[in-house]
């Protein structure tokens, strides 16, 4: 996909959309099928959507509450941040804020606010099916955007984020997102000197301890920005060829993350690996 800004009308955006809840994938189908598809129960509801143009999923409720006009700013606006993200990845904008220091996150997390006791007992795993939903992938890009919305499902969380090795842009460069807000982050490229890269590089996954140590930070210092009040934090790198290749990064603000929830998020990107190599995506 060529992610360089482009100028159209509204009328000249495509009709087609995707649409998953981690389990399944459909797309590309016109909206009014998708809404027709939630009224005869064969798309659930708590299912998320993306436009053909954007590099990011959204809640369907939200989307299907919109007017048509507000809609069509939605589809334009996520198309113009999408479209943009390598400019913005070559700009003097691409680098994210510092993380967060420890006595920052103390503070976002006010300890007072406890959390509530049915989010502390293990609820039911979601069923996802890694392997059917990305069959739906036709290159890398799309792939990568699955899989996102998958070990999301897989792992309980609220949102998340994918960045990819774009060694053309100069580094580290985050190419999608999971939920609200994350559009804003699109083309951020990640600093040389962070440490989740090198943890990321060296094949290791991430999951945020209770005290949010070094790698932590940094994670929480993204996702927060998408998710106020985030608690639990985590990264799983993909490694093709013994490369890193893109990374993976969840977040939700109910709880920490158990390391059996990353571990169902790892299988989603050992999946994406197998398809990539089977497609010879790269």
């Amino acid at each position: 996909m060529n992610h360089l800004a482009v100028s159209r009308t509204g009328d000249e955006w495509p009709d087609r959309w995707f649409v998953t809840n981690g389990v399944v994938a459909v797309g590309p189908v016109t909206f009014e099928l998708l809404l027709r598809s939630v009224a005869q129960g064969r798309v659930p509801r708590g299912s998320f959507v993306r436009h053909d143009s954007w590099s990011v999923w959204r809640r369907l409720e939200d989307i299907g509450a919109l007017s048509a006009d507000g809609r069509q700013r939605t589809i334009e606006d996520l198309a113009t941040l999408s479209t943009s993200l390598e400019l913005r990845a070559t700009s003097s904008l691409s680098e994210p804020p510092p993380p967060p220091s420890g006595q920052e996150i103390r503070a976002s997390i006010p300890p007072s606010a406890p959390v509530p006791r049915s989010s502390l007992r293990p609820g039911r795993p979601v069923s996802v099916d890694p392997v059917g939903v990305l069959e739906h992938a036709t290159e890398f890009g799309q792939g990568l955007l699955l899989a996102l919305s998958t070990a999301v499902a897989a792992a309980a969380a609220e949102v998340g984020l994918v960045h990819r090795v774009r060694l053309d842009l100069g580094g580290v460069v985050l190419v999608g997102g999971h939920g609200a807000a994350t559009e804003r982050l699109l083309g951020e490229r990640l600093a040389d000197d962070d440490p989740t890269i090198a943890a990321a590089r060296a094949g290791h996954t991430i999951v945020g301890e209770p005290e949010f140590g070094e790698n932590s930070r940094y994670l929480l210092g993204r996702l927060g920005r998408c998710l106020p009040g985030v608690r639990g934090v985590a990264m799983v790198p993909l490694l093709l060829y013994g490369e890193l290749t893109a990374v993976f990064e969840l977040g939700r603000a109910a709880r920490p993350f158990r390391a059996r929830e990353i571990a169902r998020a790892e299988d989603v990107i050992e999946a994406l690996a197998g398809r990539s190599v089977i497609m010879g995506w790269l």
